[in-house]
Order: structure tokens, then C-alpha cells, then sequence
């Protein structure tokens, strides 16, 4: 069951783990008055932090992993990029 941040006008901020079919109020542990809930943002993870922590490729970008790709398929991805950019012009004219 997701988490969910509410604040208390008197005690501030708390959590509750409720189901999603759950109204979006909640009680205050301390007082016990219904609370509404507040909206959060997903925390950030630094790309950084990512590639430091062991995961592969985090610091690549979607090109480089592309020309990876052709590359391992024997591919040139220049190549194939001209030959499209090629066709594209043609067909404009035809």
C-alpha cells in the first residue's frame, strides 16, 4: 500500500499507509482531526548518484546507446543516417 503526507493545522506533517481506494483525508495521530492530504513530488536522484551506485549506463544518452546498438549489429549508424537523409530528399521531389 502507497504512502500518503497529510498535515495537521495544530501538530504539522505526518504519513499514513492507506489503500488507494481510501478517501484522501486521514486523522492526525496526536488529535485526531481529519486532515487533508498534501501533494509531494517523487524525489529526485541525481544521474550522478545513479552511475556511482553501479547502475549500467546512466550516464549515456539515448544516441550514444543507439549507435551501441548499430554497432553491435554491425551496422554503421552514420551510414545508415545518410542513406535515410538520402531517401528522404528523393522522395520530396518525386
Amino acid at each position: 500500500m502507497p504512502t500518503y503526507d497529510y498535515k495537521c493545522e495544530d501538530h504539522g506533517y505526518f504519513e499514513l499507509i492507506q489503500r488507494v481506494a481510501d478517501h484522501a483525508t486521514g486523522k492526525c495521530p496526536t488529535c485526531e482531526v481529519s486532515c487533508k492530504q498534501v501533494l509531494t513530488r517523487a524525489p529526485m536522484v541525481p544521474i550522478e548518484a545513479l552511475a556511482d551506485a553501479g547502475f549500467p549506463g546512466a550516464l549515456e544518452t539515448s544516441g550514444n546507446r543507439m549507435e551501441k546498438r548499430h554497432r553491435a549489429a554491425g551496422q554503421d549508424h552514420t551510414a545508415t543516417a545518410a542513406k535515410q537523409a538520402e531517401m528522404a530528399q528523393t522522395s520530396a521531389y518525386d
